[in-house]
């Protein structure tokens, strides 16, 4: 096999990307009288309530509009035009399809929820990178990580504004556009379109969920997260692996995405303040949930990786 799959695939996914990022430009002046410019000076300011359900309308499109030309597009449109391709000489593994099974999806979504509190709580360690004793040893590495947590607090700048808003209407559109699009999307690029050609290409099916999973990591460019959201990427990439089916990964990361919206709009564990961590008040102590809570769960998650293999070898193999 070739690079040329690999690179139709990226190839396609910024093509419509810039498509539909123009087509957002175009359409915000026309709908919200805004132009981008105008957008990103609202979105770092204050303003009444009214104004902010304007600004969030816009975000929304713009957010939307972008899930579905670098991701649910090209991801769909790819998956479906290279089946053959994605199966190419692995017929030992069953390879990611979009079949729909309940026990695999809802397998998928119960082990998500499962590895959630220690997710969490890496994500907290991985928070606290700016003010750990490698950090302090090491400048570089100091100013490194402040210019990540200042891209971090612009994100978080962002997702405060569009959750500002009230109302049900809000709510659904947020729960589309920052769960159900991204997950969807994502999935099909990452774990149904990527990792497949990687495994091909490096002819070992843990490097394609492993490098697949650093890639998904290192696109959202938040660094102060990349090893737990690395970690979600290689546990969608095993579900697809020994499943066949790219719906346990959908599923999982749409559980991880609502879950992470609700904790956000509704301020569970004190979400939004934890987002917004200075060197006086992060504290490495002040993890979402108790360790031991965690580790009973992740243990709970382990055992349950392991029975979802075996049940689903055995069921490809009855169907081989």
């Amino acid at each position: 096999m070739t690079i040329r799959p690999l690179l139709t695939l990226v190839m396609v996914c910024l093509m419509t990307g810039l498509v539909f990022s123009y087509l957002a430009m175009a359409l915000l002046p026309a709908l919200f009288d805004l132009n981008v410019a105008e957008l990103i000076d609202n979105t770092a300011a204050g303003y009444p309530v009214i104004e902010s359900a304007r600004t969030a309308m816009a975000l929304f499109l713009a957010q939307g509009l972008s899930s579905l030309g670098f991701f649910v597009l090209p991801g769909w449109w790819f998956f479906q035009n290279h089946r053959e391709l994605l199966q190419e000489n692995h017929r030992e593994l069953l390879q990611a399809r979009f079949g729909f099974g309940v026990s695999a999806w809802l397998g998928g979504m119960a082990l998500t929820i499962l590895c959630l509190p220690m997710v969490y709580n890496l994500f907290h360690l991985n928070q606290g990178l700016p003010y750990s004793r490698l950090a302090e040893a090491y400048p570089a590495i100091k100013r490194v990580s402040l210019d990540w947590q200042a891209t971090e607090q612009s994100s978080q700048q962002l997702l405060t504004v569009l959750m500002k808003p009230d109302g049900i209407l809000y709510g659904l559109i947020g729960v589309v556009v920052l769960a159900l699009l991204p997950a969807f999307g994502e999935e099909l690029v990452f774990r149904g379109s990527l990792q497949p050609l990687i495994q091909q290409q490096l002819r070992n099916p843990h490097a394609g969920v492993w490098v697949s999973a650093l890639l998904f990591s290192a696109i959202h460019g938040q660094w102060l997260g990349f090893v737990p959201r690395c970690l979600l990427g290689a546990l969608f990439g095993y579900l697809v692996l020994w499943s066949g089916s790219v719906w346990p990964a959908i599923m999982g990361h749409f559980c991880n995405n609502l879950l992470s919206f609700l904790a956000y709009k509704l301020n569970w564990w004190d979400m939004r303040n934890s987002q917004v961590l200075s060197e006086t008040t992060f504290r490495w102590e002040d993890n979402p949930f108790p360790w031991y809570i965690a580790l009973i769960l992740m243990g709970l998650a382990i055992a349950g990786l392991v029975h979802y293999r075996k049940t689903f070898s055995r069921i490809n193999k009855d169907q081989a």
